[in-house]
């Protein structure tokens, strides 16, 4: 493994730990919220947090990701200087951004509900949010400046202090609203958890800020001579990098939000009321929460080897770039099958654990899990484009899913039988179309090609032999142990029989472990299956 790829992993591995913290967090949010307001104050709770994150999206994703991006190529120059100028302009334009969005939202409460024929209760939730784009706007740009100098921990830390306020602040004003006030009330309190989580984490970054610009003030006015770029054409490449990643990361958003629109309305065409529906509604973003999980794994892996892949384009090396390719697709796949096959037998124990009496959530989340490896999948491709410097080629895809999107919800929601598993329906085919047309782009412009028998039989061949098992297991221990021991067990049989399958059919290479979590432990088990002496026998990457 190469030193610039080791750095990465390094800086990636401390942002995954905090990620999949922060969804952990999250996800113990979402259990006592669902004791509390039940499926139904669920649903309200999914109606809001789909807007916002979709306004999210348009005022922190692109920008904070060019702010890192022009910091370290400024200073990779000795420009500081520069690239504190970077920080400051960008600082404005997401307060201008952010102050957008939560006007929007402090203004056009009502209009949101009108439009999407939510209940009226779910207006004290946005007014409770509203003010959290403008405050998110603010640690994003301290975050995308941190990334900058290769700083990870400001970013890590503040994400973490981020969900734990969220959490206890979160449950406590939904635990007293709710006895005082009723379930509307309640959700409102659990959402504002989250803005002033958000405010702690922008005050901690803030004072982190500070800090580091006094330590290192005579840095940060260090300059090369050259000649200054003006804030004009700092502003100008700061919208070319950040516009296609914005769009993009919108569109991903905007899934959420056309269902969140749509599924009141067509539920009630079959046979549904608002609030059978938005108890319907809440269960999916449980089950959507939970599948959630798998592609924060995804999402550090593409971190890690997206680099990589760029740097081997810029040499025009091809085929260093097609096996960068091939062994970023072979590594999500060794972990997508497995997830989502996992999900999917062991779902209804989760839901009876997590979620106990939730009516839809255990069969939703059998049938949604599937959507996992392609979510997995249409994501790594989509980053492969990006490395390669196609980025409208994602967008024109992504363009095209919104439509699959909207008109397979619009069609599936509306039948009976179908119901709210018309957006579990949508799903699947909406992500399976993205696979398809961003790999068909990935091989159209780089002619890779993938050993289909390595790269997806033998992977799945071990997932469904571990999903029997697993599934097995499973019933076989929580009948006398309880669901939580069986469902512990279960998995732990599970990564068991797949690690093993895996390895005895050679489906599993050292280069490929050598990128997944726990590799260390991984590679002693890999030697001894192989009846190889751990460290000895063979080259370590």
């Amino acid at each position: 493994m190469s030193d610039k790829t080791s750095n990465y992993l390094k800086g990636a591995s401390v942002l995954a730990a905090a990620g999949i913290l922060s969804r952990l967090l999250g996800l113990f949010f979402k259990i006592p919220l669902y004791q509390m307001v039940g499926s139904y104050g669920n649903g309200i709770y999914a109606n809001v947090t789909n807007i916002y994150n979709l306004l999210l999206m348009v005022s922190t994703v692109g920008i904070p990701l060019a702010i890192s991006k022009m910091v370290a190529e400024n200073i990779a120059k000795g420009e500081y200087k520069t690239a504190h100028r970077v920080f400051k302009l960008s600082m404005m334009a997401l307060v201008v951004m952010g102050g957008l969005s939560s006007l929007f939202l402090l203004f056009g409460a009502d209009w949101i509900i009108e439009t999407a024929n939510w209940t009226s209760e779910s207006y004290p939730a946005i007014i409770a949010i509203a003010p959290a784009p403008l405050i998110i706007s603010v640690c994003s740009a301290y975050r995308g400046f941190f990334q900058g100098f290769q700083i990870m921990t400001p970013t890590a830390v503040s994400q973490i202090v981020e969900q734990i306020v969220r959490v206890i602040l979160g449950v406590l004003l939904c635990w007293i609203f709710v006895s005082a006030f009723g379930i509307g009330m309640g959700v409102g309190g659990a959402v504002f958890g989250a803005t002033v989580g958000g405010l702690v984490a922008a005050v901690f970054l803030s004072y982190l800020y500070k800090s580091f610009a006094k330590q290192n003030h005579r840095l940060l006015r260090k300059r090369t001579g050259r000649r200054q770029r003006s804030n004009k054409a700092l502003l100008k490449r700061l919208l070319i990098i950040s516009i296609p990643v914005t769009l993009t990361s919108a569109l991903v958003s905007m899934f959420a939000t056309v269902d969140s629109f749509i599924y009141v309305s067509r539920l009630g065409l079959a046979g549904f009321d608002a609030v059978e529906a938005t108890m319907m509604f809440g269960d999916f973003s449980n089950a959507e929460q939970l599948i959630n999980l798998p592609l924060i794994l995804s999402g550090t892996l593409a971190i890690a080897m997206i680099p990589t892949i760029s740097e081997s384009f810029a040499l025009r090396d091809r085929k260093e770039t097609n096996k960068k390719i091939v062994l970023s697709i072979r590594i999500i796949l060794l972990l997508a099958f497995p997830s989502c096959i996992g999900l999917s037998v062991l779902s209804f124990g989760i839901f009876d654990l997590l979620f106990p009496g939730s009516p839809y959530g255990g069969a939703i989340l059998s049938t949604l899990s599937y959507a996992t490896i392609f979510m997995m999948l249409s994501n790594t491709f989509q980053s492969i484009l990006q490395s390669i410097d196609r980025f409208r080629v994602p967008l024109i895809n992504l363009g095209v899913a919104i439509i699959i999107r909207f008109v397979t919800g619009w069609i599936f929601l509306a039948i009976p039988a179908i119901n709210i598993y018309g957006i579990v329906i949508s799903s699947i085919i909406t992500f399976a179309y993205l696979t398809v047309a961003n790999f068909l782009s990935v091989r159209r412009f780089t002619g890779v090609e993938i050993d289909f028998f390595h790269t997806l039989i033998k992977p799945l061949f071990a997932a469904l032999i571990m999903g029997l098992a697993t599934s097995i297991v499973f019933k076989g221990v929580s009948s006398f142990a309880g669901i939580f021991l069986g469902l512990l067990v279960a998995m732990a049989v599970g990564v068991c029989v797949y690690g093993v399958i895996m390895i005895l059919i050679k489906g599993i290479t050292e280069e490929e472990i050598g990128y997944l979590p726990g590799n260390r432990y991984l590679m002693v088990v890999y030697d001894r299956i192989n009846g190889l002496v751990p460290g000895r026998n063979h080259h370590r990457r």
